[in-house]
Formats: structure tokens, sequence, C-alpha cells
């Protein structure tokens, strides 16, 4: 394709600009998009598309791809949760709405290595982008991931691994930011300390909100106890360091992250069929809690990202 012809599709498709970029690590990173057409509406936990072109070249170490005639024309588009700064670094409190210009994201690189083609990936392409570089940004903001209908006094547990910590961070600043009462607690599962991107901010949050506590563990840490979430249920962990009771009645308890986590099950002949070892859900039904539904009100909530 000769360059006119690229920048004449990055015209037609990309309506976005990377304002901002965090790196983490070399295959972590945080971005900050701003739209062309503005912040869109969106409630915390939901999720949009950001896309590139097949068009565009891929970081080293990326497997070579298999592209039919035409697709070096087309846009390669991906979902993601909208995560959230939630604290404001020049006045080192909650950002308030109109103070944020921009949408933030949470996104681990995905490269596929060796000689074998693969189909295109959206992330090689992401992780080439500067700040100022253009991209494509969804025209529509949905998800049933949310805190919609939860009451101030409820208690609200968050678990997540990764990049799943994204749409809790914007739905803890909607909590904290209403005013909300009753405690809520975040715990966080990465392989290391250095993939824990938010930990400074949300524990400098939770010593500025007596409601809010904030758990993190790292499975592969020498000096660390290997724990994943389902310890900090099982051991009490997470009802000590929290400070709250695991009560159906008033606790609502959020998921986010590796399928292995969550645990969800399967129907087979009117019976459930949980995978092991134990997800989350087995264990919190064994406590009375239940799934939530678009049909059916519950207080488990699931977002599993493969």
């Amino acid at each position: 394709m000769t360059t006119q012809e690229i920048e004449a599709l990055r015209k037609k498709y990309y309506n976005a600009t990377l304002r901002e970029l965090k790196e983490i690590q070399p295959g972590l990173w945080i971005f900050r998009i701003q739209p062309d057409a503005g912040i869109p509406k969106f409630k915390p936990g939901q999720y949009t598309t950001l896309g590139m072109g097949m068009w565009e070249g891929c970081v080293e170490g990326n497997a070579p791809e298999t592209l039919r005639p035409g697709d070096e024309k087309k846009l390669l588009r991906r979902a993601y949760s909208m995560s959230h700064p939630v604290l404001n670094p020049k006045t080192g409190k909650l950002y308030t709405p109109r103070e944020i210009d921009f949408v933030e994201f949470y996104i681990t690189l995905v490269l596929v290595g060796g000689t074998t083609p693969t189909p295109p990936r959206l992330t090689p392409r992401l992780f080439t982008l500067k700040p100022g570089a253009r991209l494509s940004f969804g025209p529509k903001v949905t998800g049933h991931y949310t805190i919609e209908g939860i009451q101030p006094t409820d208690s609200m547990v968050f678990f997540s691994t990764g990049t799943g910590e994204a749409p809790h961070n914007a739905m803890i600043w909607k909590l904290l930011t209403e005013g909300h009462k009753g405690p809520i607690v975040s715990c966080v599962c990465t392989r290391k300390r250095s993939d824990q991107a938010y930990r400074p901010l949300h524990e400098k949050l939770q010593t500025m909100h007596s409601n809010y506590k904030v758990i993190y563990i790292a499975t592969r840490e020498e000096n660390e106890p290997k724990m994943y979430c389902q310890d900090l249920l099982t051991r009490g962990i997470l009802e000590q360091k929290g400070n709250l009771k695991l009560n159906p009645a008033n606790t609502h308890v959020y998921m986010c992250g590796n399928p292995s986590m969550i645990g969800r099950p399967e129907e087979k002949e009117g019976q459930k069929i949980y995978p092991k070892p134990a997800g989350l859900i087995e264990l919190l039904e064994q406590k009375s809690f239940t799934i939530h539904t678009l049909q059916k009100h519950g207080n488990i909530h699931f977002e599993a990202y493969w």
C-alpha cells in the first residue's frame, strides 16, 4: 500500500488520539485516549472498543500474520473495559467528572511468537503507539457489569486478576464519589508486584476513606506466600483485612479477570458442574450467594476476560 492510501484509511477510520501513555512494564501499559467527539457517557464497568488498521505494523517478536486479499484495508477491533484514574495528582482528591477529558484503558500485550502465521492481532499494534498517535475509538459503550441498584450501605467486594482491575477502578471511584457508606474492599491478584500498576493509588485511597480497604497478592514473588483470590475467601483473610462480614443479605461481590478465579459453572441435565479447582462462584454459592443475571437479581457479578 502507498503512503497516500494508508493516510486516507487512517483519516477514514481513526477518531481518537492517544494523549498519554504509562508504561508499567514492557507488556503492560495504561492508555489515556481522547476521542474527537468528547468523552461518552458510560456507567462504571462498561466497555467499548479500540481499533487499528491491519495495515499498521506490529511490535517486534510477533509471529507473521495470515492476511486474505483485501484484509490490509480493514480495521481490527477489540473490546476493553474502561478504567479510571480515580485520584487527581494535582489536588490529591478524587477526580470530578469535569476534570477528566480522556478515557483510560489498562491493557496487556498479547504477543504470539514463532514462525507459524496467526490471525491478525490488535495489541501488537497498540503497543507500537506513542503519545499523539491516532486510533479508532468505538462508537458504542455497552455492558451489564455495573453497580446499578447497589444500596448506599451495602458491602462491596471486588476481586480481579491482572488488567481485570480496570472496571473496578471506575466502580470504586463512583462509590467513593457518591459517599458510599458500606465497606468497600478491592482484592487484586497478579503474578508479580511489578504487575500492580494501580497499587500506590489504592493504598493512598484507603488512607483517605475509612470504609475502603485494598488487598494485593502476587503468586510468583519469592518473599510472599503464594495465594489466590479464592484463598482470601476460604482462609478468612478477606473478612479480617477488609473489616466486613460476608453476608449475602447486604454484600455484593464483583469479579473480573481469569475464568479460573471466577469458576463459572456449566449446566448439565439440570445440575451445576463447577470447574476444578473451585472458583469464587462455587465458594460463594456455598455461603448462599446467588449469581446476578438480567432476569434474576443476585449478588455475584462477574466479567470473564477470556
